[in-house]
């Protein structure tokens, strides 16, 4: 049988069996086991992974002291029934625990998410927490593992972001993965806190969090991270820049001292750190060749590819020029040399 303690979540409010079973309980936990079967078709929350909590709408009753409704951790989300989710109190203390069953499911146990979850409602007065494992929210932290924040503009997606519009940077902190979930709690409150705006938080090769002010809220929001995580893979596959407004070309630079690790040179990177005041960094590097400066291995397996990469879309965008057309010549004469000088 579950268990129900009685507890005060304020001043005035009691927590009575009566109301654990009120109609708006019973709906909220309806609506969270179909959002997780949903969630679950949409692959973030599969392999018992992910979760979800939604507060308990009363207007009656102040945000901080609504009842928080949770998923159960280690659990399939598609099959997950309403009385299988926690009910708790706002200041996170259970009020309801689901009843056991049989083998071969495990014992029911809060989400694992659970200090992750209570840190959003505390520092953001969300109204429901979105945790996804989905493939999107994890590769694009993968991409740059050096990068402490996922960053994205122009584009039509991120008008879905509380207080983002099209033209404006979304800025998302990235914190480091750990061994269990509520070791990422001090992490995550730090990041809130870093960063106000923010309706999310990413945690590298593992995924997001991401809240809002109703379950409407958090749901759209986490369908428009998802989108941009998306196409910021698809564009970095293409070469493109998802960092910056026009999405052009992304510069690749090989590592120095040997390194065979590329480095993404974004134009946003060469522009002046306005944090560090240093100077803007060159937009390009010339360096000598065949030996002199660099090494031989250099032009074989950084210029020769490179050019031939490129040089088929430079063409196309400059053909017309007189530029272009100045350098076509020279090396038309170059080859027309070479020829006579090979063949005496």
């Amino acid at each position: 049988m579950a268990t129900v303690a009685v507890n005060g979540a304020g001043p005035g409010i009691a927590h009575t069996q009566a109301y654990l079973e009120s109609k708006a309980v019973k709906e909220t936990r309806v609506l969270m086991s179909e959002l997780c079967r949903q969630f679950y078709t949409l692959g973030w929350v599969s392999g018992t992974g992910g979760s979800i909590t939604i507060k308990v709408h009363d207007d009656s009753i102040p945000k901080p002291q609504q009842l928080i409704l949770m998923s159960p951790s280690g659990v399939h989300k598609e099959r997950m029934e309403p009385e299988d989710m926690y009910v708790m109190s706002g200041n996170g203390s259970i009020l309801y625990s689901p009843s056991p069953k049989p083998y071969p499911h495990k014992f029911p146990k809060c989400s694992d998410c659970a200090p992750l979850f209570m840190k959003s409602y505390e520092m953001r007065n969300a109204g429901a927490v979105i945790h996804s494992h989905g493939i999107e929210s994890c590769l694009v932290t993968m991409i740059n593992p050096n990068s402490k924040e996922f960053r994205i503009t122009h584009m039509e997606m991120i008008k879905g972001i509380q207080g983002h519009g099209y033209y404006d940077e979304l800025v998302v902190p990235i914190i480091e993965n750990t061994a269990y979930e509520n070791e990422l709690t001090d992490s995550l409150a730090k990041a809130i806190e870093a960063y106000p705006k923010a309706t999310a938080v990413l945690v590298r090769n593992h995924g997001v969090y991401i809240w809002g002010d109703s379950w409407i809220s958090a749901k759209t929001q986490a369908e428009c991270y998802h989108y941009l995580f998306d196409a910021a893979i698809k564009l970095n596959q293409l070469g493109l820049d998802w960092s910056t407004p026009n999405h052009g070309p992304i510069q690749n630079v090989k590592g120095i001292s040997g390194s065979n690790e590329y480095i993404n040179i974004t134009p946003k990177a060469m522009t002046r750190d306005s944090n560090s005041g240093s100077d803007p960094l060159p937009s390009c590097i010339v360096l000598d060749i065949e030996g002199t400066t660099t090494p031989i291995s250099f032009v074989t397996e950084i210029l020769f590819p490179y050019a031939r990469v490129s040089v088929g879309r430079h063409l196309s965008a400059t053909y017309d020029t007189a530029e272009t057309k100045e350098d076509i010549k020279l090396l038309r004469s170059q080859v027309s040399f070479c020829l006579y000088d090979f063949n005496g």
